[in-house]
């Protein structure tokens, strides 16, 4: 089965973190979830839990003994850390249980495609995408920052021992399961892309050539079946990772925000703080935003692709319509749903995620850092009224 040649790289490691449920079969008709797999998951997801609640206890009723930068917090960058470690234990554990929860319909979403994988080998289809390098890139930026939060909460703040693992453990686990997820989606995505891409290259040769042949209009209206069979494959994908996109970008999209304020703060406070603690700070708040960035560039571009290569169907389609008056009502309907409906990803159904999605995103994060000085300077302002009183 060709698709899953494809993701054989990543589907390990997303197998062993239930990201994607282990299956049983060796063809389209007996690939299934087996039962292991289902209690595996299951388990994983047991365990993610139940660390997730007994972390987040106590880093909510004990969140002074996690203050990174002691020396230089006031009240709002504690209660933002506080937040941040929080949805940070939220976002993986909602990775994990909207996996698991979603594991059968993978499993048939894959074999869906592999069905279809069967008549694309026989009409020549061998191509196929592997991130390496992006892979590299990604899993060096998720290493970075646990590296510079393993230097600095050991080195430079007075957490104790046990908090430090805890937090290191959160950290680990929120940058493990952002980048197995965002591999993965790339990697199954782009494989998708180019599988309909192969479609739309065969359909487009329609446009140039007679079609009024019986043969050639076979052949057109099994097309259009199967790119039908793809968009529907499409969608069903987007509603399995829908839950786990919205709570990651919402989880990024927070931590952004506050790992940029966190380096505003750190130096309009630079005068008040030792030069170590500076570099600390800033380096962490940079790692933090740039592999945030990259894991949501990398899932962004992936969805991007999908959809508009899925969505250049109907562009296709509107050029071969004037060909021949034969299944204009096949073509019809495809496009008349096409055009109502652009297929696109969204997180869950609260926003789409395209390219133009990062541009969003720091576009708010702007506006959400400027509130957050004004509170900064608000609360440092009353803090000098107290002192001078």
């Amino acid at each position: 089965m060709k698709i899953f040649q494809d993701i054989r790289a990543i589907a390990r490691p997303s197998q062993i973190c239930a990201l994607l449920p282990f299956y049983s079969g060796d063809d389209e008709e007996s690939f299934r979830l087996g039962r292991l797999g289902r209690w595996y998951g299951c388990l994983v997801a047991l365990l993610i839990l139940i660390s997730s609640v007994t972390f987040g206890d106590d880093v909510l009723f004990a969140s002074r003994e996690y203050r990174l930068v002691a020396s230089a917090q006031g009240d709002t960058e504690e209660i933002n850390r506080t937040i941040e470690t929080l949805l940070c234990i939220i976002s993986y554990t909602m990775m994990v249980l909207s996996s698991v929860h979603n594991a059968s319909s993978h499993c048939r979403t894959l074999r869906d495609v592999a069905k279809i994988d069967e008549y694309l080998v026989v009409s020549g289809f061998c191509e196929n995408y592997s991130c390496r390098k992006l892979a590299i890139l990604v899993i060096a930026a998720a290493a970075g920052v646990l590296a510079v939060a393993f230097y600095y909460i050991h080195y430079h703040n007075g957490i104790g021992s046990k908090k430090q693992v805890i937090l290191l453990v959160i950290y680990f686990l929120q940058l493990l399961y952002s980048t197995l997820f965002a591999i993965y989606l790339r990697i199954l995505l782009k494989n998708l892309a180019l599988r309909i891409g192969f479609l739309n290259r065969k359909l487009d040769t329609f446009s140039t050539q007679d079609t009024g042949n019986v043969d050639n209009w076979r052949e057109l209206s099994n097309l259009i079946e199967v790119l039908c069979k793809f968009r529907y494959i499409t969608e069903n994908i987007n509603s399995v990772a829908g839950v786990a996109l919205l709570f990651y970008f919402g989880f990024s999209f927070y931590t952004v925000t506050n790992q940029s304020y966190l380096a505003f703060a750190t130096l309009t406070a630079i005068s008040s703080s030792s030069k170590a603690v500076v570099a600390d700070t800033m380096g962490l708040s940079c790692a933090w935003v740039l592999a945030e960035t990259i894991t949501m560039a990398v899932i962004c571009s992936a969805c991007d692709c999908l959809a508009s290569e899925a969505n250049s169907t109907a562009q296709i389609l509107a050029r071969v319509y004037g060909k021949s008056k034969q299944f204009q009502n096949l073509i019809d309907k495809f496009l008349t749903k096409s055009i109502k409906q652009d297929l696109q990803f969204t997180a869950y159904g609260f926003f789409s995620i395209d390219n133009s999605t990062l541009f969003k995103i720091f576009s708010a994060v702007t506006t959400y850092l400027v509130i957050l000085i004004q509170f900064k300077q608000l609360e440092d302002s009353k803090v000098d009224e107290i002192n001078q009183a």
